[in-house]
């Protein structure tokens, strides 16, 4: 029996798939619709909910199968079933998302419970997986008492042909199922700030651009020389998120970031960064910075760093911040946008209009990740293997 095998390719996408792959099996138009939300002011959180629900459902419905397959083809699956999943689990490795994060699910595990409970010594995962069962064993047999026996048969479907479990499934089974699935909904959600930070940084900063005018172009080595952006690409040393270039020798740049009031060390840390810049290479090169963020702490000190490194700060928490966004640029770049001449009234609409004709998937290529990129180092010990 081998587990990964048992687990739906189409539910790994939902693990493993790069941002562009991600955005498609979720679903185009509902990441459109969140980012026409930000773009009205509305919170990202509240946006990506919808989100969340169908990746939570889609990897409900990906687990649910692995276990209707496990039990329809192996007499003993529920037996074997943590042992098996505590060896897919050391033989991938946590950076392998798609065969790791199905295998802890099945020993009742999340990405933060994980570094607390298992160690790098086999005697510790041992005693783990013993408990585990002890605890499946005692939950099925509580059940078993206060609701009474029960019995029940699932299957799934190979070429029109049903395929069902081979013994009847009782209060065990039922038990680590809902474990497993428990499992993987604290791990989805618990994942979500990461994983939609990044793409929806591309998608909302390539979007807002687009409909103030500007044209998507790869980098800037492109032959369009005027009016054209570029997204940063994935390297470690990427400067900003995007760079806008009016006509030759007339920049500006953007780092976007979904920062509110209560984190203002990050503020603080952009700001700086950008001052460090001015002062090695002179205002004159590097003064039309602008940083797009969800909630401005309420703090002097950040007002007064703006102020010296010559950068604007816009609020995505402000309703058609777009509008502000544009002001800036025309005050900073002498750049007229077109959405200054619209009434406010219809500033909903004429966002919407627009939207619908970009192509946002542009923005995300293959290269695209899920989450942020830490600082690697190589993993020597069971322990590193599971940080994730």
């Amino acid at each position: 029996m081998i587990i990964d095998e048992l687990f739906p390719e189409k539910g790994k996408l939902v693990l493993s798939a790069n941002g562009k792959e991600f955005i498609e099996r979720l679903g185009v138009e509902a990441a459109r619709q969140v980012v026409f939300g930000v773009l009205l002011g509305e919170n990202i959180r509240t946006q990506t909910e919808s989100l969340t629900r169908r990746r939570v459902a889609i990897v409900t419905g990906a687990m649910v199968y692995l276990f209707a397959k496990g039990w329809a083809e192996f007499d003993d699956f529920t037996e074997k079933l943590s042992i098996q999943a505590l060896e897919q689990m050391i033989a991938s490795g946590s950076n392998n998302k798609a065969v790791f994060w199905p295998a802890m699910w099945l020993v009742g595990l999340t990405g933060k419970s994980i570094q607390n409970v298992l160690r790098s010594n086999s005697a510790t995962q041992e005693n783990y997986i013993s408990d585990f069962e002890n605890a499946i064993e005692e939950a099925s047999r509580r059940c078993h008492e206060d609701f009474g026996p029960i019995s029940f048969k699932l299957g799934y479907f190979v070429n029109g042909e049903l395929k069902q479990n081979i013994r009847p499934l009782e209060w065990k089974d039922i038990a680590r199922l809902s474990t497993a699935i428990g499992a993987a909904t604290l791990t989805i959600r618990g994942s979500e700030k990461s994983t939609y930070g990044k793409l929806f940084e591309r998608l909302i900063m390539g979007s807002v651009l687009t409909i103030l005018g500007f044209q998507y172009v790869k980098n800037s080595k492109s032959d369009i020389l005027e009016k054209v952006f570029w997204l940063s690409d994935n390297s470690d040393d990427r400067e900003c998120d995007a760079t806008i270039r009016l006509r030759p020798g007339k920049l500006a740049r953007f780092d976007i970031g979904f920062i509110g009031k209560g984190n203002p060390e990050i503020m603080k840390d952009k700001l700086s960064r950008y001052a460090s810049e001015i002062a090695q290479n002179g205002s004159a090169n590097f003064s039309q910075t602008f940083i797009i963020v969800d909630r401005m702490p309420d703090t002097t000190k950040t007002l007064t760093s703006a102020l010296r490194t010559g950068t604007e700060i816009i609020q995505m928490s402000m309703q058609f911040w777009a509008i502000e966004l544009a002001q800036k640029l025309k005050m900073r770049l002498g750049y007229d946008s077109e959405i200054l001449s619209i009434p406010e009234a219809q500033i909903g609409d004429y966002i919407k209009q627009k939207l619908q004709t970009i192509p946002i998937l542009d923005f995300l290529d293959t290269n695209t990740p899920l989450r942020r990129r830490g600082n690697s180092r190589r993993s020597t010990t069971l322990l590193d293997r599971f940080h994730c």
